[in-house]
């Protein structure tokens, strides 16, 4: 024993410095919940030591993660300890990490060892001032009573319990009888708590020499408030029970500080059943060594806990002795460490804008739902349960579960595009999970239904199908010929069209396709241009068929269509009959279409058919012309 408190000596000196460049590098600053008890023996320890364990404790990843300590609750805190302990867990914090004190009272507690303390995380928690209770529980000490939030969260799950004891010491049955009186006031306290079902943390330094303790069976008796032993209702004497050990981590008394080796379980931190459902806040009891007495290695059973080598690191043979040596020097017990999980907590998202769809196209918005719970591994936080209902310009049910740290769920809904015009979607998410922060988000998407495009060889009819003609002389070169392709009716309402091919039937002709193609065609009509070679061509009439195709611009729905086109033109003598327009022998409705489609300035008079009287215009005249006519050309 000697031996182990002399090393202890020895290393600490350079623990103060080494402990924190070996453990807590870039630690996180998660809002993962981790609560610690403490006794700190009326701060007769070694400040500095006292320091390095604060820091320790925040950088603790026995479990397999790292985080800031949430809650600290102290026993043997005299009044003047306290501002020097306050200022000691400001130092040790993190960055970006700070405390607040929660309430302290001391009934003149200081000739009975101390009072209790606590201080917790801002920002993370909010005490409940008025919850505050201070319990008497014999031998001139009482136990606090705390309640405290998490904050951003009014859900009564969210809200939880923290009592605070030092119970009678002493291995006698006096005693024995006193922290049993003690446990029961505690028990009848929180069994009066309405409503049913609190979440409450009992903790502090009970002084309980083994399983078999009325104390112990008081707290772990049925009732309102039943506490549960994450460790098991088992013994916690002997070798055997080593690691469950608290006190003491010396094995000699020293300056105020009491030895004895680490051989007893005195300092606890028992829950109830709602912290053990694995449900919202809820012990991490899926992680090993959620629950754990700092430092402790199993292997020091009856020693000072820096006696030889320590291996609460396996991998980490000087941080576990640095460690060692800061608990020994620091108190005469070791501090005890349980891991929460936070509830989940709900994000959405959608699209705020799902632009422009084609009437009756079949579309589907998805939602992207997320548990942005701040945790550093998934365990940390409950897994998300949630429904959404869509509505408005949406519609579908969903529902699905999602874990913390990158999980996405994506339902998808169906969207209405019935009718054109603007149009909003709704979805409606309801969190499930007990206690989720944002438990209801409303997200809306908006855009626009159109109608397709519509072809048309006019402006002023739907004119899909059309048939043009002409004369020129034998030997009379290149000639062009126009048409004009328009979006039948456009506005804003209604999709641009392209103009994807103009296939020509009979490509031997001497009629080419010259240009037209293209995208994007709303009040501006496309000129689909055609040239006529009259190079070494009999006289006589040639035809050609062509087939233009057409779609919608690029959207969700996009439809296609066709126009015929039929090309005549004859060569040789000129037709008598102007008012031929299709050149075909006949007037007719064909002509009267013709001279419709293309209404307006003639583009190259000289080939315009449908300006029958050749005034570099299509209009009323012409359409005249054709129908006074009617009938075969003579």
């Amino acid at each position: 024993m000697e031996t182990g408190d002399s090393a202890g000596g020895f290393r600490w000196c350079w623990a103060v410095a080494s402990i924190l460049a070996l453990k807590l590098g870039a630690l996180p600053a998660a809002a993962q919940l981790r609560v610690v008890n403490y006794n700190i023996a009326q701060l007769g320890g070694n400040d500095a030591a006292l320091q390095n364990v604060f820091e320790a404790l925040h950088a603790d990843d026995k479990p397999g993660f790292a985080v800031p300590v949430s809650v600290f609750v102290f026993q043997e805190v005299r009044n003047a300890d306290f501002p020097v302990l306050q200022a000691l867990i400001s130092a040790s914090a993190p960055p970006g990490v700070s405390y607040a004190a929660a309430t302290y009272t001391n009934l003149g507690e200081d000739g009975t060892g101390g009072a209790q303390a606590m201080f917790f995380r801002a920002g993370l928690l909010q005490e409940i001032p008025a919850a505050h209770l201070d319990i008497y529980t014999q031998a001139g000490r009482y136990t606090d009573r705390w309640r405290l939030r998490l904050v951003g969260n009014n859900s009564f799950p969210a809200f939880f319990y923290v009592y605070g004891s030092h119970l009678k010491a002493d291995n006698d049955s006096a005693s024995e009888n006193l922290r049993l009186i003690g446990a029961q006031a505690i028990r009848d306290d929180a069994d009066a708590l309405t409503p049913l079902d609190q979440h409450i943390i009992y903790c502090g330094d009970y002084n309980l020499y083994d399983d078999a303790e009325p104390a112990y069976l008081e707290f772990l008796s049925p009732g309102n408030a039943q506490a549960f032993d994450p460790l098991g209702t088992g013994p916690w004497n002997g070798a055997a029970n080593a690691i469950k050990h608290s006190q003491s981590p010396r094995a000699i008394n020293c300056c105020g500080l009491v030895g004895g080796a680490l051989d007893d379980r005195f300092d606890f931190q028992l829950s109830t059943a709602p912290f053990d459902d694995g449900e919202g806040l809820s012990r991490m009891s899926a992680t090993p060594f959620s629950y754990r007495s700092f430092g402790n290695d199993g292997l020091h059973f009856d020693q000072a806990i820096n006696a030889g080598d320590n291996f609460y690191y396996s991998d980490d043979l000087a941080a576990s002795n640095a460690l060692a040596d800061d608990l020994h020097e620091a108190s005469d017990h070791i501090p005890v460490i349980v891991d929460y999980q936070l509830p989940a907590a709900m994000s959405a998202q959608i699209e705020p804008s799902f632009g422009r769809v084609i009437q009756d196209a079949a579309l589907q918005i998805s939602v992207d739902v997320t548990n942005v719970a701040d945790v550093v591994v998934v365990q940390g936080a409950d897994e998300l349960d949630y429904t959404a209902t869509a509505s408005l310009g949406l519609s579908g049910v969903a529902s699905d579960t999602v874990e913390a740290l990158g999980d996405v769920s994506s339902p998808s809904f169906d969207l209405n595009t019935a009718v054109v015009g603007p149009l909003t979607g709704q979805v409606a998410l309801t969190a499930t999970s007990q206690a989720a922060f944002n438990p209801s988000i409303v997200i809306e998407t908006t855009g626009t239904i159109v109608r397709p495009s519509n072809p048309s060889f006019s402006d002023s009819i739907d004119l899909d199908d059309l048939n043009v003609g002409g004369s020129f002389p034998a030997e009379s070169g290149i000639h062009p010929i126009t048409v004009f392709i328009h979006n039948y009716n456009f506005d804003a309402l209604q999709a641009l069209m392209d103009i994807d091919s103009a296939t020509q039937f009979d490509p031997e002709s001497p009629f080419q396709y010259v240009s037209g193609l293209g995208d994007s065609i709303g009040s501006t009509p496309a000129a689909l241009t055609y040239s006529f070679d009259t190079a070494g061509l009999a006289p006589g009439t040639y035809k050609v068929f062509v087939i233009v195709q057409t779609s919608d611009e690029d959207l969700p729905g996009e439809t296609s269509a066709m126009l015929h086109l039929g090309l005549a033109v004859t060569v040789g003598d000129a037709s008598e009959c102007p008012e031929d327009v299709i050149a075909d022998g006949l007037v007719n409705v064909s002509d009267l279409l013709a001279v419709i489609a293309a209404w307006g300035p003639c583009p190259v008079p000289s080939t315009c058919p449908a300006d029958t009287n050749d005034d570099g215009l299509v209009n009323v005249a012409d359409l005249l012309a054709v129908i006074a006519a009617w009938g075969p050309c003579s």
